[in-house]
């Protein structure tokens, strides 16, 4: 088995969450991290997330906080659920196969923690129904996310660097409907599963048993321990200068222009 760190948070403001992930994908990126890193953690509040490229505009205007991904995808409202991060340096020999396979080997980790506790999930063999800038991630699978009675259970995107990758994901355990309705409209929600559906356990249980099969499932023998200083360092700057301005979570990301992303002002 390899050695992996575990890290175990507490439920976060989405700017914090959002910096920590990226810190940790930075810091992975130019070698400042030994092991591949696998956090478990949730969000204090209610928050939408938003896909990298994804107009946020339409999302405004809820009373709901805002915040950019790194990664790509569409919008998550982030709310009853536990969110996973794996970070890993992009030579693994586990995830050779690119996007799609660090899709299937992450999605049959979470598949069998959910099968431990009698919820029979599987793969969607799909690709993403391209849809309006409004559509929630929970609206349609891409290949090898987790879905329940043909719903998605598990929402998950990616991003990648020269050296590191990082893909993390929303395990609903419940879903306010009524919100997520005024928010992506009335459909998403029948597309919706959650563990709660299906399940009486809590999220703290079901955590334990996600690292394990996590543990199984990609040979990992984790140690439990925090960010490194370089990474601290890297959370509380992007934490303050990205996540938590407005130009950042609230603007559209259009392309890179000169290795850095160019904001344009987002037109309601």
């Amino acid at each position: 088995m390899g050695k992996w760190r575990l890290i175990q948070d507490p439920d976060l403001r989405g700017a914090d969450n959002m910096a920590k992930d990226e810190a940790i994908l930075r810091a992975s990126d130019f070698g400042a991290v030994e092991f591949s890193t696998l956090r478990i953690y949730g969000w204090r509040y209610p928050t939408i997330s938003v896909g990298y490229i994804q107009n946020p505009s339409q999302l405004l205007d809820f009373g709901i906080p805002v915040v950019r991904r790194i990664t790509g995808g569409r919008a998550v409202l982030h709310d009853q659920e536990l969110t996973y991060s794996i970070t890993v340096n992009s030579e693994s020999p586990l995830f050779s196969e690119g996007i799609t396979g660090a899709y299937s080997i992450i999605s049959r980790c979470i598949i069998n923690a959910l099968g431990e506790i009698g919820v029979e999930a599987s793969f969607s063999r799909g690709t993403r129904i391209i849809g309006k800038e409004k559509d929630a991630c929970f609206h349609a699978p891409s290949r090898y996310e987790v879905l329940v009675n043909g719903r998605k259970l598990v929402g998950s995107s990616q991003r990648r660097f020269k050296n590191a990758f990082l893909q993390h994901g929303s395990i609903l355990f419940g879903v306010n409907g009524d919100l997520n309705a005024r928010v992506f409209g009335g459909d998403v929600v029948h597309r919706m599963a959650w563990v709660g559906e299906f399940s009486t356990i809590d999220r703290d249980a079901f955590r334990s048993i996600l690292i394990n099969k996590m543990a199984e499932g990609l040979g990992a023998d984790f140690m439990e321990e925090g960010l490194n200083e370089t990474e601290e360092a890297l959370k509380d700057d992007l934490a303050s200068s990205k996540y938590s301005k407005p130009e950042w979570n609230h603007s559209c990301v259009r392309r890179y222009k000169d290795g850095q992303p160019f904001i344009s002002a987002s037109r309601k």
